[in-house]
């Protein structure tokens, strides 16, 4: 968990790719026990984690016999969950729940184990000011960057819908929001589907107009945030799924209670201009965690059985057999 499930890539206009260099070293025992029985968890981060810079996150669990390995930085959330299901992590990071369901519809041995929602839903289809572009009908004849099966595409998907713009009149580029920042800038793409963090930084830098925000244009949530683990894990270290949840909670509770704080946080490493921190904490993001349960799983299905009608998933999937309440 970072700022936010859609605040973790904060800096990714910015950064360039992130790299992975020795993440193939990384431990392989899950949730390992030293002689005094100490446990061990890797749990992956993105460009800006609140939970691992300010420390009381590490703290809380080192006081309950939990040694944290952080393991990143991870561009978004579908390469975490491929971490995790190779055994070098044992946590994602709290991302988008689209990628979560592809990767299981892709065979991948993981369960939910904690969920989130948030209000107000900010994540957007943004275009530069000269491009001609001012509404999704604008959009027909032109290229929009997404992340594959994640939260952009569905968001695209989603506004085409609405707006009844053919969907193959529109070329979907699949861009990582590394490698989409500068394609947008440049003008390369024509517009962008993207979350919170990266778009409120093309508005400072590019002058980016929003045409279409989730929350104000789509009357339900679809995406989510998720943390999952392998099937294995979930067996065995239940404990230790509860108190690092319990954790993340609470640093996000911290965070919603102070959000020029963590934004301060946030921003030692993001290094964003002062105007970008502004509309970030005047959004005041409120995300609500929490252990998977019957309304996360029944609202994460109702996600799933969208996104699968609207071909953003390869097909249908029943999130109740992929799904450990704790």
């Amino acid at each position: 968990m970072t700022l936010s499930r859609r605040k973790i890539l904060g800096a990714a206009l910015a950064l360039p790719a992130l790299g992975l260099p020795g993440l193939a070293a990384c431990g392989n025992e899950a949730a390992a026990s030293d002689s005094s029985g100490r446990k061990k968890v890797r749990l992956t981060y993105g460009a800006i984690s609140v939970p691992k810079t300010r420390g009381v996150f590490e703290k809380t669990l080192k006081d309950q016999g939990i040694d944290v390995e952080w393991v990143g930085p991870f561009p978004n959330h579908a390469p975490t969950l491929q971490a995790v299901a190779t055994n070098t992590a044992d946590f994602s990071f709290g991302g988008s729940s689209t990628p979560a369901d592809q990767a299981l519809l892709s065979g991948n041995k993981l369960v939910y184990v904690a969920w989130s929602k948030s209000s107000p839903r900010t994540s957007s289809i943004i275009a530069l000011p000269n491009s001609g572009i001012t509404s999704v009908k604008d959009l027909a004849g032109k290229k929009v960057a997404v992340n594959k099966a994640g939260l952009g595409e569905f968001l695209l998907v989603a506004a085409l819908e609405k707006d009844n713009v053919p969907r193959d009149s529109v070329t979907f580029t699949y861009l990582n929001p590394p490698d989409a920042a500068p394609a947008f800038g440049s003008g390369k793409v024509d517009a962008w589907s993207i979350w919170s963090g990266p778009l409120e930084l093309a508005e400072v830098q590019y002058g980016a107009k929003r045409i279409f925000e989730d929350g104000k244009e789509l009357d339900k949530q679809i995406d989510f945030g998720s943390y999952l683990v392998r099937e294995d894990y979930a067996k065995k270290e239940g404990d230790t799924i509860r108190k690092v949840i319990a954790a993340y909670k609470a640093e996000q509770d911290w965070a919603n209670a102070n959000p020029a704080e963590a934004q301060k946080i946030g921003n030692a490493v993001s290094k964003y201009p002062q105007g970008v921190v502004d509309k970030l904490v005047a959004q005041n993001v409120q995300v609500t965690w929490s252990l998977i349960n019957d309304d996360g799983i029944g609202q994460l299905q109702a996600g799933a059985d969208w996104l699968t009608a609207h071909q953003v998933l390869s097909g249908k999937i029943n999130i109740a057999d992929h799904a450990v309440r704790l």
